[in-house]
């Protein structure tokens, strides 16, 4: 097999990621997530599909901003109650 150049393959894998959209859709799995999972398929999928994957995306984000935010809070108040059982520790 001779090798590809990058158009070629570029061609080939667009080609594969259309044909794993079509498949998953008439299969009636969820597009949507398999294109959250794997960006390259987006541009395969159709306009309401994209929205939703905005959408899908941007709750995503949402909720991994707020978990990080709670492991912060967690981590600051076990440091505070570290520190004041150290501060306690040392007063008596």
């Amino acid at each position: 097999m001779s090798k590809l150049n990058a158009e070629e393959r570029k061609a080939r894998d667009n080609q594969r990621f259309s044909q794993r959209v079509d498949e998953r859709r008439v299969k009636g799995e969820d597009v949507v997530g398999y294109a959250l999972a794997n960006e390259k398929a987006f541009k395969f999928l159709t306009k309401t599909e994209k929205h939703s994957f905005k959408e899908r995306q941007a709750t995503l984000a949402e909720e991994a901003k707020l978990k990080k935010q709670q492991q912060f809070e967690l981590k600051t108040q076990q440091e505070l109650e570290k520190a004041e059982a150290e501060f306690t520790d040392t007063e008596h």
